[in-house]
């Protein structure tokens, strides 16, 4: 007797057997970005001389002086700290869709888009004081972010960071920064942070939804209360002020597990604030 599948089993097969032909890495990190369109030799997607001779000397194989799709997918770390020629660009960088981390520094780059680099675990940012714009990847993978002097960074839209589990945006003294825009829909998975902003709504985007945070370094909060209430599982906190600062209270949960005493200082040492606990 020949064997009988229902139409029902036949359309169930026929949508395995096309999943199990689909590649992980042709995967689109998110439907609502326009689709890349591949070209024979990737270099010539990729504007800026610098950032292409960099790619070209360290990723292309076979020394074609071309970049295949196989050996942009290949590559999982990009590191360029510092080097010769200037980088002004990063367009092409969306590519390199199994990227898993990004070291930059001494750049004049002044937009990062790595909306498309949905498998970014590791975001390494120093001396970029052109960059005012960056856009995180498009994605869940677990992912830090350290940017160690934010200087003139005005956005962060980090919407499509599904599972962001350290920010780390460092300014150097008291300087403050230019930081007005802060988007994250999900802060729930954040562990730690580290933030100066230019106004209270980039801070309380963070903190009010920072259900998991345990470490937070907060600089210059420019409300009167900084309510931490909403971080219950907080054990590590450093709030750093200035002189003519209007903070005047934190509000912290009774049962925060604290471990040690809440650091305060500005610039002229170790300062207190009123402490208010609830519920």
């Amino acid at each position: 007797m020949k064997p009988y599948f229902s139409w029902k089993t036949l359309c169930l097969l026929l949508c395995l057997a096309l999943l199990a032909g689909c590649s992980d890495d042709d995967e689109q990190p998110d439907p609502q970005l326009p689709p890349l369109v591949w070209p024979d030799d990737v270099a010539t997607a990729i504007p800026d001389e610098g950032f292409r001779a960099h790619c070209l000397r360290f990723f292309d194989e076979d020394k074609d002086g071309r970049l295949s799709k196989d050996e942009v997918l290949a590559v999982t770390v990009i590191s360029y700290l510092y080097r010769w020629p200037q980088i002004h660009t990063l367009e092409g960088i969306a590519y390199f869709s199994n990227l898993e981390r990004l070291n930059l520094g001494g750049c004049t780059v002044s937009a990062l888009d790595l909306r498309y680099n949905s498998r970014l675990e590791v975001i390494y940012l120093e001396n970029l004081e052109s960059l005012t714009v960056l856009r995180g990847p498009v994605g869940y993978a677990l992912l830090r972010i350290e940017f160690l002097d934010i200087c003139n960074l005005k956005e962060l839209d980090l919407s499509g960071c599904g599972n962001l589990r350290k920010l780390h945006l460092g300014v150097k003294g008291t300087l403050g920064t230019t930081l007005t825009s802060v988007v994250l829909p999900d802060a729930s998975h954040l562990q730690y942070l580290n933030i100066a902003a230019a106004n209270q709504a980039s801070y309380d985007t963070l903190l009010a939804g920072a259900s998991n945070l345990v470490r937070l370094y907060c600089h210059f909060y420019p409300g009167e209360v900084l309510d931490l209430s909403a971080c219950a599982k907080l054990d590590e906190l450093v709030v750093q002020t200035t002189s003519g600062s209007t903070l005047r209270k934190l509000r912290l949960r009774k049962d925060m597990p604290l471990n040690g005493d809440i650091y305060i200082c500005d610039e002229n040492g170790v300062c207190s604030l009123e402490i208010e606990y609830v519920e």
